[in-house]
């Protein structure tokens, strides 16, 4: 993994075989951001990917093994319950180019991810909410 940064953006490349969020949390460790802003795009394997039922408070979770193009990740950095959080979501190709996504829990990368963090000074906590089951922003 290799990244460059500019004022409050960093742009990063993640190498084939490496874990997408452990990248990310090196850059954090590294740059010492409290906030920010991701996107990217590039290729992953086994990538587990989620979606929540909010009446279950609970996620059914998808092991996608196979290389998969990443057309879309997103999210942001925030802090959930005093820990640094990377809340991710995807959008990945298939060979038939049909598509699949949801909220990403883990990733390898298959060829390279390209990403850009858009940093900032906000330091936005996540506390848990028992009405919906999950760690919501307070702001």
């Amino acid at each position: 993994m290799k990244f460059k940064q500019e004022g409050n953006t960093i742009f990063a490349v993640i190498d084939k075989g490496e874990d997408l969020f452990a990248s990310l949390y090196e850059i954090q460790k590294k740059v010492g951001f409290t906030g920010a802003q991701v996107s990217g795009i590039g290729a992953l394997k086994n990538t587990e990917i989620g979606f929540y039922h909010c009446d279950e408070k609970n996620y059914d979770r998808s092991v996608i093994e196979a290389e998969k193009e990443l057309l879309s990740l997103s999210g942001n950095f925030t802090f959930n319950e005093g820990k640094p959080f990377f809340h991710l979501h995807t959008v990945l190709g298939n060979e038939d180019y049909s598509t699949c996504g949801g909220h990403l829990f883990s990733a390898v990368v298959a060829v390279t991810c390209e990403v850009f963090l858009q940093t900032n000074s906000m330091s936005i906590e996540r506390r848990p909410n028992e009405e919906i089951g999950l760690s919501l922003c307070e702001l």
